[in-house]
């Protein structure tokens, strides 16, 4: 690639230096720009400064390593690596549904993380490449997950209810119609006396997905359904 044929950006200088910072801070503005569109908890700065982050300390490697040629070039890239953690996991959520979100997001600032080591080690065209390639999956697959939910079978309920009036129905309704219920789990609320309960719906014809739903709120003594 261009970039990696140029001699002074594969020397360590103030330049050199500069280019991968640039090329970091934009590379993860790029990508938290797609972030930032779907209003995810992490978006533009917290990728910008993710990706500059991660190249500033894997140039400070390199500069000690300059320093100190016994030194392990990979050691604070290394540590990079496992430390974005803490980060990632603090934008995973599970809602009171039992809902996880943020899932997504956490790989993206590993990735992001990486892409910022990439640059900040001179592996320019990989950076590149990576951040492209993140881009667009994170684009291409969400249109992918959203068309294949019309051929999937399974429905994950989250419902409030009043009785166990409400199981039985369900419990009816699905033996009726000739679907599946899976995984159920009931809990309830001591105080209101409020039920709460998760379970999935295996159903026949995914085409039905949004009259299931419909149906489901219908039973009795049902105060909310959704699917998760």
């Amino acid at each position: 690639m261009i970039l990696e044929n140029i001699d002074f950006l594969n020397e360590f200088n103030g330049v050199s230096v500069f280019v991968r910072l640039i090329l970091a801070l934009i590379l993860g503005a790029l990508l938290g720009i797609e972030r930032e569109r779907k209003q995810r908890p992490a978006g533009l700065r917290t990728y910008t400064l993710v990706c500059l982050g991660s190249a500033l300390a894997a140039v400070t490697n390199e500069y000690i390593c300059t320093i100190y040629p016994s030194a392990d070039p990979a050691r604070i890239p290394a540590q990079i690596v496992s430390g974005i953690g803490f980060l990632g996991a603090g934008t995973i959520l599970v809602t009171k549904e039992h809902q996880v979100k943020g899932l997504t997001t956490a790989a993206g600032l590993w990735c992001c993380a990486a892409v910022g080591i990439s640059v900040g080690s001179g592996f320019y065209y990989g950076a590149i490449f990576a951040g492209i390639l993140i881009v667009v999956s994170l684009r291409v697959f969400s249109i992918v997950d959203k068309n294949f939910l019309k051929y999937n079978k399974y429905m994950n309920f989250y419902v409030e209810y009043n009785s166990k009036v409400f199981i039985r129905e369900l419990i009816f309704y699905a033996k009726k119609s000739g679907y599946q219920i899976l995984d159920l789990e009931i809990t309830k609320d001591s105080s209101s006396g409020t039920y709460f309960a998760t379970f999935q719906l295996k159903i026949t014809n995914p085409s039905l997905r949004t009259l299931v739903l419909a149906s489901v709120q219908e039973l009795p003594d049902c105060i909310i359904a959704e699917e998760m």
